[in-house]
């Protein structure tokens, strides 16, 4: 998740705490997923594990995925709670509500990503299920900070 430190730097000291230690941790999610899967940058499938190493994936992607989604949904109200306290800023202000959308959107597409995600582990193809969770998560936030993060960070600071 590229984030601009000097875009980061200027926000309060409490703002750019709170941002940074939750983007280290969504980087932190995206990590542990890479590395729970050993066939993620392949394209094997789990026919390549053992039989305890498939039923460790397995059962990490339910815990995985509620805890991810909890930091995500976390995350964005932070977010829009840091915009709002800036004086300038309601919820009818358009930026708000642009940006707020997208974080609705992304809460819609992490549905449906968890969705497709479980429907390949279903079918016992989990490494493709892994495979195709981390690259939509990983696209879907580096979409976000390039169009929302850096530009709301420097609007909180206008």
């Amino acid at each position: 998740m590229a984030i601009h430190v000097q875009s980061v730097s200027k926000l309060a000291p409490a703002d750019y705490f709170l941002i940074e230690e939750e983007h280290a941790r969504l980087k932190g999610l995206l990590h542990d997923l890479h590395d729970t899967c050993c066939n993620l940058d392949n394209l094997l499938s789990c026919q390549s594990c053992s039989s305890e190493k498939f039923a460790s994936c397995r059962g990490r992607l339910p815990s995985y995925i509620h805890d991810l989604i909890d930091l995500v949904d976390m995350h964005f109200y932070h977010e829009e709670s840091i915009m709002l306290s800036r004086p300038q800023v309601t919820v009818k202000y358009e930026y708000f509500r642009i940006h707020k959308q997208a974080h609705d959107s992304i809460m819609q597409e992490l549905n449906s990503i968890v969705g497709e995600c479980f429907s390949l582990d279903k079918l016992e193809k989990t490494a493709e299920g892994y495979r195709h969770f981390y690259k939509r998560l990983s696209d879907l936030f580096e979409e976000h900070d390039r169009c929302f993060d850096d530009p709301f960070i420097q609007s909180t600071k206008a």
